[in-house]
């Protein structure tokens, strides 16, 4: 017997938000001396809320999205201690190496998941961005950088938050309101026929290819 999961991805995308929000005060100067707090609040709070969501995002079999949400759940539990231990203020470069590494690998989950779930694809090319602006700062200590990869955060925190809120609507209420933009696979998975599901794993009953 196959048991019915809920989409986690509201949970995950609106955690997001919040974590990245967060940074952006945090990069933008708007909450001064407070680094522990900053820390303490993305290891506490973003950390395992993305966790659950992400878990269960792999119980769904929906891959991209798992992939997507578990890369950022250790993210957020790493800048977290790292704000809890360092100095305020101190821009160490094996951070920045990282940021910058972290960058690139969700550049590359935005291009896949382009094709499907643009809109998604949108919201990791700003994380992406903003990654790796942070790592430039990092290594470079320039304040304009900074104050940059802030801005960028702020924009990828509402549009995480639209996209987060579009899912929970779309569950939620009678039909969605807000656009998610599916294409392809992407929308065949969520207005598909039963008869037309695919042979192999994802033709067995309760699969559903993509949330």
């Amino acid at each position: 017997m196959l048991r019915p999961i809920a989409t986690s991805l509201p949970l995950g995308y609106l955690a997001f938000a919040l974590g990245m929000i967060v940074l952006a005060a945090d990069s933008l100067g708007w909450v001064e001396d407070e680094q522990l707090l900053v820390g303490v609040l993305l290891a506490s709070y973003a950390f395992p809320l993305q966790l659950i969501a992400t878990v269960m995002a792999f119980l769904g079999r929906d891959t991209v999205g798992a992939t997507t949400l578990g890369l950022f759940t250790t993210s957020w539990l790493a800048f977290g201690l790292l704000d809890i231990v360092s100095r305020p203020g101190s821009t160490p470069t094996v951070l920045g190496l990282f940021s910058l590494s972290f960058g690139v690998v969700v550049a590359g989950v935005a291009v896949v998941s382009s094709r499907a779930k643009p809109l998604i694809a949108a919201v990791l090319v700003l994380c992406s961005v903003r990654a790796v602006l942070d790592g430039l700062y990092d290594l470079t200590g320039s304040s304009g950088l900074q104050r940059a990869a802030g801005c960028v955060a702020c924009a990828a925190a509402l549009a995480a938050a639209y996209l987060g809120f579009a899912l929970l609507i779309e569950n939620a209420w009678p039909r969605p309101l807000l656009p998610l933009l599916r294409r392809g696979e992407a929308v065949g998975a969520m207005n598909g026929k039963l008869s037309a599901a695919p042979p192999g794993l994802l033709g067995e009953p309760g699969v559903r290819e993509q949330l």
